[in-house]
């Protein structure tokens, strides 16, 4: 009995790290056009958090389901994102070629810059975990920035691991991107929950 249980568990421990590889490389496949990076970080963050809430480990049925979904019902809000996301990175460019007020502005371009990727890292799960207004989202999500710091201190330090990591072999990255998504999605959403149970807070 106890080595039926290992094996189930040793299956299980399997079926996530494969369905994590699968989930790395149709990601990466479906940013190869930079213009759909925001439906493909929806996608990825749905699945994670279907992995989460579900243990349904499925990956192309589901991933391509919700990126549809995510073109679909945030069209608009995936056009800003990555608008603002492509004048981000090309105001990056420009100011290596400014010599005045370089570090000043590179400093404040690089604060705008963290608060982005710390509102997207809780956006994406806000958006496939709640059926919420865009501006509700939003507004949840820079709450969050506040409250749940240290989410965006772990994911830090997880991405950095895995940069170190993958220098030295880039296998890592066939699993890693994927699981520290998948990580932080649960991790957030499970605090989240707990927070708007214990407030009684409507969505």
């Amino acid at each position: 009995m106890n080595l039926k249980h290992e094996h189930n568990k040793l299956f299980q421990v399997l079926e996530f790290v494969t369905s994590l590889v699968q989930l790395n490389v149709v990601f990466l496949l479906s940013i190869l056009p930079l213009i759909t990076l925001f439906p493909a970080l929806y996608a990825l963050n749905a699945v994670t958090r279907q992995w989460a809430v579900n243990q349904d480990y499925s990956v192309f049925r589901a991933y391509f389901r919700f990126f549809n979904e995510g073109v679909r019902r945030h069209y608009k809000l995936g056009a800003v994102w990555t608008l603002f996301l492509l004048i981000l990175l090309i105001d990056f460019l420009l100011i290596r070629q400014i010599d005045a007020w370089q570090t000043m502005l590179f400093t404040g371009l690089f604060v705008i810059g963290f608060v982005f990727i710390a509102l997207s890292l809780f956006l994406f799960p806000i958006l496939t975990h709640y059926e919420m207004k865009t501006m509700d989202a939003l507004k949840l999500a820079l709450f969050s920035i506040m409250r749940y710091g240290y989410i965006i201190v772990l994911a830090l330090l997880l991405f950095t691991a895995l940069g170190m990591l993958a220098y030295r072999s880039p296998l890592y990255l066939l699993f890693g991107f994927s699981f520290i998504v998948f990580l932080t999605t649960k991790l957030y959403l499970h605090q989240l929950d707990r927070t708007i149970t214990s407030q009684h807070i409507d969505i």
